[in-house]
C-alpha cells in the first residue's frame, strides 16, 4: 500500500498570508526551512490541528485530517502526531519515567518492548528517575522526543529542535534523529532555518519564502538551486559544492576531496574513501589570480572560468561567478582587484581558497 502525504492549504494570520502545497510519500527525513518570519512553524501548527486554513486539506498516511471541502477537522488531540517545539516543554513536577510515559496514555495496552526500544536510540535510560530540572538542555529535548514517539504518532514533527544546544549535543540529537527514522519507520518533518542541520539530516527539502513553497527536492537538487540565497546575509555569501573523498594523506594530516575531477585539499576527515562530501566555501575566502601564483601556501589553486559578473558599485565589490566542473562557486573581491585584472565573462583564471568547510554528506 502506497503511503501518500499532502498538505495543501490557505491561512491568512494578520497581514500575513500563507499558501502551501507539500507532498510526500516515502517514511525519511523532510526538512523545511527558509528565513525567520517565512511560515515554517506555521505549516507544523497547521498540521497538528493548532491553526485551522481557511481552506484546503491536510492528508497524513492516508488518512484525512482536515479537508474544508468536506467540513473535515479533526481535533488536535486525535490527530495522531508527534510535535516537539524548540523547548522541551516537560512537565517538571514528573520524574524523565513519568513524562514519557505521558506520551504512552493515549493508547490502552502499555508495550514493553517499544519502551524500551526507544529508550535505547535515544540513550536515556540511566536518567529515567531523574528530576526534570536536573537535566541538561540536551537530555530535556530527548526525553521530550521520546515522550512524542510514546504516543505512536503517525508522523513526527520537530519544530527547531536543536535552538539554544551547543555543538557537540546538536550532532548527537541530529544522529538519533536519524536513528529514530531509520528504526521506527517513521516520516519526521525536521524544521530548521540552520543549512548546515538540514543537509547532514534531510533526504528532501523545501524552502519556505514568504508563505510559500520556493523550491523542494532532493539535496542535490537544492544545491543547485539558485535561490539558496536564502541562508545568506550580506555578510556571510557562500557557495554550496559537492565531491567525494578521493584518499586520505595521513603524512601531512589532510584529506582529498574529489569535485569533478578536481581535487581539494581539507583536514582529515573520519569518512571512508568514496563517501560523498557537501561542501561550504564562503565568498570572502576565494581570491582570484590570472596567472598561477608560485611561492604560495594557500593548498587549493583551481582553474576556473568566469560565466556571470555582479558589480556592486556603492559597496566597492564584485561577486565573480565561476563555474567548477558543471558546479558554480562564487568569489567576491574588491571593485578595485576587479577593474585591475580586466575580468571579463568567459576567462579562465585561477581561484585560490583559503578556507573550506564540510557541512554535510
Amino acid at each position: 500500500m502506497n503511503i501518500s502525504n499532502h498538505i495543501k492549504y490557505k491561512t491568512i494570520l494578520g497581514d500575513f498570508t500563507s499558501n502551501i502545497n507539500i507532498n510526500f510519500s516515502e517514511a525519511n527525513i523532510i526538512a523545511i526551512t527558509g528565513l525567520s518570519g517565512s511560515g515554517k512553524s506555521t505549516i507544523a501548527k497547521v498540521i497538528c490541528g493548532l491553526i485551522k486554513p481557511q481552506n484546503g486539506h491536510i492528508k497524513i498516511n492516508n488518512k484525512l485530517l482536515y479537508c474544508s471541502r468536506n467540513n473535515i477537522n479533526i481535533p488536535p488531540h486525535k490527530r495522531n502526531i508527534g510535535m516537539v517545539f524548540q523547548e522541551a516543554r516537560l512537565f517538571s513536577h514528573m520524574s524523565v519515567k513519568a513524562n514519557l510515559l505521558y506520551g504512552q496514555r493515549r493508547n490502552s495496552i502499555f508495550d514493553q518492548k517499544r519502551f524500551d526500544k526507544i529508550i535505547k536510540i535515544l540513550g536515556i535510560k540511566s536518567i529515567l528517575n531523574r528530576d526534570i530540572f536536573n537535566l541538561s538542555g540536551g537530555e530535556a529535548q530527548r526525553v521530550s522526543i521520546g515522550r512524542a514517539l510514546l504516543s505512536e504518532p503517525k508522523i513526527l514533527i520537530l519544530d527547531e529542535p536543536l535552538t539554544g544546544l551547543d555543538s557537540l549535543r546538536q550532532k548527537k540529537i541530529m544522529k538519533i534523529i536519524k536513528d529514530i527514522n531509520k528504526n521506527l519507520d517513521i516520516p519526521i518533518l525536521f524544521i530548521s532555518h540552520s543549512l548546515e542541520e538540514i543537509i547532514f539530516i534531510a533526504e528532501k527539502i523545501i524552502i519556505i519564502d514568504k508563505g510559500k513553497v520556493a523550491a523542494q527536492g532532493s539535496i542535490d537538487q537544492i544545491i543547485s538551486y539558485k535561490k539558496l540565497s536564502y541562508f545568506n546575509s550580506s555578510n556571510t555569501n557562500y557557495s554550496l559544492i559537492k565531491g567525494i573523498i578521493h584518499s586520505h594523506d595521513k603524512t601531512n594530516a589532510n584529506t582529498i576531496i574529489d569535485v569533478n575531477g578536481i581535487k581539494l585539499i581539507t583536514k582529515p576527515i573520519s569518512d571512508k574513501i568514496n563517501s560523498n562530501q557537501i561542501i561550504k566555501l564562503f565568498s570572502k575566502d576565494i581570491s582570484i589570480a590570472t596567472k598561477v601564483p608560485n611561492n604560495i601556501s594557500i593548498n587549493n589553486i583551481l582553474e576556473v572560468k568566469i560565466t556571470k559578473i555582479k558589480i556592486y558599485k556603492k559597496d566597492g565589490k564584485a561577486e565573480i561567478i565561476l563555474a567548477l566542473g558543471k558546479q558554480e562557486i562564487i568569489a567576491e573581491i574588491t571593485l578595485f582587484s576587479f577593474n585591475k585584472l580586466k575580468l571579463k565573462t568567459n576567462l579562465k583564471v585561477y581561484a585560490l581558497i583559503k578556507a573550506i568547510s564540510i557541512v554535510g554528506k
